[in-house]
């Protein structure tokens, strides 16, 4: 019979070694999903506001394109947009000047928190296809019909917009803001036409 002989030089580990080890292990662990964990925060937080910010240039850059090239601004703006008496204009109105051969009008606005784009055209019943001003009036003195030809969102998270200026110079100031962050944006716009 073979007796097997067990050395007693040989060690395991011991149940001190496991547990000092298994902490170890575990306090890396959490270490790493802690790390983890913030740094997708911290991306989270940088994509919202980079949403809004991207948000806001993309519908500015809009805005003032069109105004750029605007026939008449309708909207009677207040100078300052620190006068409470006279607050600044929450929308705007204005003829188009991208196609001569029509009269139509452009506004923006904010339904809730979308900011909102309308194409507006007037016409008399007479000649509805012939679009005129929009305080045109016909030869028995009735003014025209009004028709949104297009309504559509061109921008979200928006709590403000607010327009005001003189002489050609129109402000416009924009507020969003999704969550915890907030992004706001002024900026000056001259009327070429």
């Amino acid at each position: 019979m073979d007796k097997k002989i067990i050395n007693k030089n040989q060690k395991g580990f011991t149940l001190l070694e496991i547990l000092v080890s298994l902490s170890l292990f575990t306090l890396a662990i959490i270490l790493a999903t802690s790390m983890y964990s913030l740094s997708q925060r911290s991306y989270n937080k940088g994509a919202g506001k980079g949403e809004l910010v991207q948000n806001a240039r993309v519908s500015l850059d809009r805005i003032s394109r069109e105004l750029r090239q605007s026939v008449d601004i309708v909207t009677v703006l207040p100078e300052t947009d620190s006068n409470p008496l006279n607050p600044p204009a929450a929308e705007i109105f204005f003829q188009d000047g991208h196609d001569a051969s029509q009269i139509t009008y452009l506004r923006y606005y904010l339904d809730g928190t979308d900011l909102k784009r309308s194409r507006v055209v007037y016409y008399f019943a007479t000649e509805p296809a012939t679009y005129v001003a929009y305080n045109g009036i016909d030869q028995f003195g009735d003014p025209p019909e009004e028709s949104i030809t297009e309504d559509r969102v061109v921008g979200e998270y928006f709590n403000q917009l607010q327009f005001w200026g003189s002489s050609g110079l129109v402000h416009v100031s924009l507020a969003l803001e999704k969550g915890q962050d907030s992004f706001n944006i002024t900026s000056s716009i001259f009327k070429r036409n």
